[in-house]
């Protein structure tokens, strides 16, 4: 078994400031852009803004909408599909320009263009909703990831407007930096999601059991107050009220937050940690970030005991 050392006289850090060792391509693009603290001067305003707007419920409603609670999914992966696939045929189309230079190529290259530009715009709205909600290190490698898109977004506008007056050839080239740009912000998507697992749902990886589980005893569930139990290795928290006892998995499926320790009213929890809230009754998402409903529990009482049994997959 291999061992490692430090230098005792090297600054301790955390193990959440440390990027990976390998791949070399994740340790480079943790090294050049996760220390970067001069990025939280910039994310600190913009958050508080995005997040200011919940206090209206008109706007609370459209930053739900654009982090995707009706699509079941979060929207942003799905419509980055769009600005991506828009400029990959610009760059095969402006190719074949180059080798033809036929009117026709021109004309598609640049619809490609623009359309991608359409659905840019797409994706910056709902890319932003979603980091307005991140953290730490997360939060830096989400602004960078924004920043190079709004880059290439600007590039590619540049590029539409050299086209338009006849300067295809330096259009063609701002456009090629912009796609190389792209790729790599791209790259920075996919390790916020993959790696990080912003995006993804929490709990799909908790399992449960078909049978019911012994919880606590009755008598020790207190009422109106969260209360986390464990059901076959699950975390749960309990909710009674009016005699009947509510259940949902404990650890929120946007970020893992423990529900816990959040908030109970009318009937929804609140998770402590970014706001989403869900319904007690069936698990469903109330208001995000959240885009995943919770998982909910069969819930009887037996023998002075609280017994559990898991209704439905993540």
């Amino acid at each position: 078994m291999a061992t490692y050392t430090e230098d005792a006289n090297k600054a301790q850090t955390s193990w959440i400031e440390t990027p990976p060792v390998s791949p070399p391509l994740r340790h480079w693009s943790g090294e050049a852009i996760e220390h970067q603290n001069w990025l939280d001067a910039l994310a600190d305003p913009l958050q508080n803004w995005a997040r200011s707007l919940s206090r209206f419920p008109t706007l609370k409603k459209v930053k739900d909408a654009l982090h995707g609670t009706w699509f079941g999914h979060p929207l942003h992966p799905a419509v980055t599909d769009i600005p991506l696939g828009s400029w990959s045929a610009t760059l095969l189309l402006d190719c074949a320009w180059m080798a033809s230079e036929h009117p026709e190529m021109a004309r598609a290259s640049d619809m490609t263009l623009a359309l991608g530009l359409v659905g840019a715009g797409a994706a910056a709205v709902t890319g932003f909703a979603d980091w307005s909600e991140t953290d730490a290190t997360d939060r830096r490698v989400g602004l960078a990831h924004g920043l190079l898109n709004a880059g290439a977004v600007v590039t590619n506008l540049v590029s539409y407007g050299l086209r338009k007056s006849g300067k295809r050839q330096t259009a063609i080239i701002l456009s090629g930096i912009s796609y190389a740009v792209t790729l790599f912000s791209a790259y920075l998507g996919g390790e916020m999601s993959f790696a990080k697992g912003v995006g993804v749902n929490h709990v799909a990886w908790e399992g449960g059991s078909d049978n019911f589980v012994a919880v606590m005893k009755t008598a020790d569930l207190l009422e109106k107050q969260l209360t986390r139990v464990d059901a076959a290795g699950i975390p749960v928290v309990l909710w009674k009220e009016n005699q009947r006892i509510y259940a949902l998995a404990a650890t929120c499926s946007h970020a893992g937050g423990p529900l816990d320790e959040g908030t109970c009213q009318d009937g929804e929890v609140t998770c402590p940690w970014h706001g989403s809230t869900f319904r007690l009754s069936d698990g469903t998402v109330a208001s995000g970030p959240s885009v995943y409903a919770q998982p909910t529990f069969a819930v009887r009482v037996r023998k002075g005991s609280i017994e559990l049994r898991r209704l439905e997959h993540a």
